[in-house]
């Protein structure tokens, strides 16, 4: 969440509260300390019970309706925008004026236009289907959540890393018998857009008002809390994107276990989606798909005049057919090591995800954030569509420029790679040691008879571990990676992410915009998640809070911020 969140380096200071054992007595039970609205609803043992509820989940952190309405169409808006600079400029920057709009929805053929098509929304949707039905029948473990409001704890089928494997096997099936062709994004993503931007203002529409207006059908499921439904009507757009239920659940009474739908939302089709998505638009690279293009060898490989060039970019199209811009036999001369890097390092992103999946169950996108548009586009629209517009649809994009494909920045690929590496070791090593400790402070050891990871002895030495206990009982890490900033893990990330960017650069190729844009937003997401965090914790710890950021000053940059 983002938006779409992925990987278990998502935790939040924040440590797991002590497991208590799980009951059946119904979420109408739940205790509160004030009401804000009370309606009688009847109880699991079919006696009727008074159901009490409290505003108790944040409101205004996108400055409210103002806020949260810019951002529900802002954001589409947007998507949009870079999809329509990479399909008609490679990636240069221009202004999107009247035209720019028009040639996008009207000027492009179908697939490759924004308009919606009835084949890649079938196709889009399928996948959807295919991802639920695996969620839903692909044996797995069962694994506990951690505690809601109400005392309970929900479970999950844990059968990520099956269905991951399976929806590869799937499509290569589909790909040799000729069901679908190997390079399909990259004639069909702006339909894909499309159906994504549909599908997730009706999703949650539908999770509005059922979960928030008709809250009360919802008290004597499991996932009931005291914070669900709506409150006033008048915050309909805060209650739209924030969303009004926590873990809504389908088919309780035909599944064993419950369809949770927000964890397979965030963690099944959009994850997955993506580098799906990837693999696509790196078999367009290798089956030399091109698209006609207004540019020649002189021009700007910065910035781009759509007026200008709008009569030209219509009469390219003009009755051509989308099925003449690939080749019919493939060439890896069209790869380019930074095409094949990034399409590596994020399928491993999510192959990662699912072979530690329930360290998701802890994360922020389970634990605190409701379901609404921001994750219903989050996880579906803007996840598996701008991120691998971001990088592999640039790259895919440059063959048809006047340079052909980005196949020789060998330099820039490596410093990339090289960033990749030092993300990922810091987003390990980060996340061992404190799960390291945790885990051993949990199962009853004690700090005496504790030892930092090597990791953290080669930079810090063999010293004693340093941490806080709160008044509820949790540890908070002030030594190690952990005593530089409080969200020192989500440096890992933020390095990670310009090593992409840094290897899709070419010197003699449009600038790489496109992946900068997706740096842009990664770290804006990941300060604004820092200051939610911050807020959440100080309000949950008190003094402690306070004893914590004396202790460790910094957030995420030590000596900086």
């Amino acid at each position: 969440n983002y938006l779409a969140r992925c990987g278990p380096a998502r935790s939040t200071v924040e440590e797991m509260p002590p497991a208590s054992k799980r009951t059946d007595s119904p979420a109408a039970k739940a205790k509160a300390v004030a009401r804000s609205s009370s309606q009688l609803a009847g109880s699991a043992s079919g006696q009727d019970a008074k159901t009490v509820r409290k505003l108790t989940r944040p409101t205004g952190e996108f400055y409210g309706n103002i806020g949260t309405c810019f951002w529900t169409f802002f954001i589409p808006v947007a998507i949009y925008y870079f999809y329509g600079i990479m399909v008609m400029h490679q990636g240069r920057l221009v202004v999107p004026t009247k035209s720019f709009w028009i040639d996008l929805i009207y000027g492009l053929p179908d697939g490759l236009s924004i308009q919606p098509c009835w084949g890649p929304t079938t196709v889009s949707l399928t996948w959807v289907a295919l991802q639920a039905l695996g969620e839903m029948i692909l044996p797995g473990k069962l694994k506990e959540g951690v505690m809601l409001k109400s005392g309970r704890k929900l479970v999950y089928p844990m059968n990520g890393l099956l269905c991951f494997f399976l929806s590869h096997v799937g499509l290569y099936l589909a790909f040799s018998y000729g069901l679908i062709k190997p390079y399909y994004v990259f004639l069909n993503m702006g339909a894909l857009l499309t159906e994504a931007v549909i599908t997730s203002y009706v999703m949650a529409l539908w999770l509005y008002i059922d979960y928030g207006l008709f809250w009360q059908r919802h008290v004597n499921d499991e996932e009931f809390e005291e914070d669900h439904g709506v409150f006033a009507i008048k915050d309909f757009f805060n209650d739209y994107f924030m969303g009004v239920v926590r873990n809504p659940r389908m088919f309780a009474g035909i599944l064993k276990t419950p369809f949770d739908l927000k964890r397979f939302w965030n963690a099944r089709p959009g994850l997955t989606g993506w580098v799906i998505l990837n693999i696509s638009y790196l078999a367009g690279m290798y089956y030399n798909c091109r698209v006609p293009t207004a540019y020649g060898a002189g021009d700007s490989l910065f910035f781009g005049d759509h007026d200008a060039m709008s009569a030209q970019i219509n009469s390219l199209f003009e009755g051509s057919s989308t099925d003449a811009f690939c080749d019919a036999t493939g060439s890896w001369s069209n790869v380019g090591p930074a095409a094949i890097f990034i399409t590596f390092a994020h399928w491993y992103y999510i192959f990662d995800y699912n072979l530690v999946e329930p360290a998701y169950l802890t994360t922020t996108d389970i634990r605190h954030d409701l379901f609404g548009f921001m994750l219903t586009y989050g996880d579906w629209g803007f996840l598996s569509r701008f991120y691998p517009i971001s990088f592999m649809g640039f790259l895919a994009q440059q063959g048809s420029g006047a340079n052909g494909f980005i196949t020789t920045n060998y330099l820039y690929a490596g410093i990339g790679v090289s960033l990749y590496i030092l993300g990922m070791v810091l987003f390990r090593i980060t996340n061992l040691e404190k799960h390291l400790f945790r885990d051993h402070m949990n199962n009853g050891g004690t700090v005496d008879k504790y030892r930092s990871p090597l990791s953290t002895r080669i930079f810090f030495g063999d010293k004693k571990a340093e941490f806080i206990k709160t008044k509820e009982g949790s540890l908070l890490l002030v030594s190690g990676f952990w005593g530089l900033a409080r969200h020192f893990n989500y440096v890992g990330d933020l390095t990670m992410c310009i090593g992409w960017a840094v290897a899709c650069y070419d010197p003699n190729s449009p600038f790489p915009f496109l992946p900068i844009s997706y740096c842009i937003y990664f770290w804006l997401m990941d300060c604004h998640r820092c200051w939610r965090d911050e807020v959440r914790c100080a309000k949950k710890y008190g003094d402690d809070w306070i004893r914590y950021k004396k202790a460790v000053p910094y957030a995420i940059f030590p000596g900086i911020w």
